[in-house]
């Protein structure tokens, strides 16, 4: 659970930290660091708002935009209560998606990259594709529009090796599983058509000569008007990742958000992960959460 001040070194005490979480999304914002320190003197002023740390096993740069000071924690040192401080940081280059924007930003046949750039982003693009129009008014949080274009295109941002790869919902469900959890599946479970009905929604429009444009309109779900949408993007509106399995694990940071997995003999895609490690009564306990999903097209 290393945090650092300094991209390569000035590592807090770990033994300061108490609680540490890095969590791997598929995102407009792909990284995020919540973690809780001693407030020993000098710690306070090294964390404020808008600073720099580095964390996790990639050594990523988190902009600090949230701290809290907790109650006390019952313990004495010297003739001083222990007081923690929580630290909420988002991914440097990505940061900016999450703030409104100062100016708004309208941009027509442009590559995605662009767009990103336009918006305060500056993380690296391993792949890239036209956007036909990218709206995002002054005030508005540009992951909103990000997350948009996303659906529109079928697709998700995926943070590889400090590159933010476009990949196609279709392609991120056909790679190779990183690892095989085993033919005994003891995954928490999600399976409810019920509720993907209610959640995922067949989208139509109008074209240029006033005529219906129909996206997947196979099954009897909820039904979305897309203004201005051509029957690719009704089509890949409806095509998401649906959340059906969590697993709790020893700490593998090494898996991230848009591996896929092997559970049970089943391929399913890794949504979300999570790597926390908590200091419980002197010992460091440490452990990952997976948010596993398959592909589902509404039709």
């Amino acid at each position: 659970m290393n945090v650092l001040l300094s991209e390569n070194g000035n590592q807090l005490p770990t033994d300061v930290v108490i609680r540490w979480v890095n969590r791997s999304d598929l995102t407009p914002v792909p990284r995020n660091l919540e973690f809780t320190v001693k407030l020993i003197p000098g710690v306070e002023e090294k964390l404020q708002r808008g600073v720099s740390v580095w964390s996790g096993r990639e050594n990523l740069e988190y902009k600090i935009v949230k701290t809290h000071k907790m109650p006390p924690l019952g313990e004495v040192q010297g003739k001083s209560q222990q007081q923690a401080m929580g630290v909420t940081a988002l991914l440097a280059s990505c940061a900016p998606l999450a703030e409104q924007l100062s100016q708004a930003v309208v941009l027509r046949d442009t590559p995605f990259s662009d767009a990103l750039r336009s918006c305060g982003a500056y993380l690296r693009i391993g792949s890239d594709f036209k956007v036909p129009r990218f709206t995002c008014l002054r005030g508005s949080k540009p992951s909103y529009q990000v997350a948009t274009v996303l659906q529109e295109e079928g697709a998700a941002l995926v943070l590889k090796n400090g590159r933010l790869e476009v990949m196609r919902l279709t392609d991120l469900a056909k790679q190779a599983p990183v690892d095989d959890i085993g033919q005994v599946d003891s995954a928490a479970k999600v399976d409810s058509e019920f509720l993907e009905l209610m959640s995922i929604p067949s989208f139509y429009s109008v074209n240029d000569t006033g005529a219906i444009v129909a996206g997947q309109m196979g099954d009897a779900r909820v039904i979305n008007f897309m203004p201005r949408g051509d029957a690719r993007q009704l089509r890949n509106a409806s095509s998401v990742l649906v959340r059906t399995k969590t697993i709790d694990s020893q700490q593998c940071q090494q898996i991230q958000a848009g591996n896929v997995l092997t559970v049970g003999g089943e391929n399913l895609v890794v949504i979300t992960a999570a790597h926390a490690a908590v200091q419980k009564t002197g010992a460091m306990e440490s452990y990952s959460r997976l948010w596993l999903g398959r592909l589902v097209n509404a039709g």
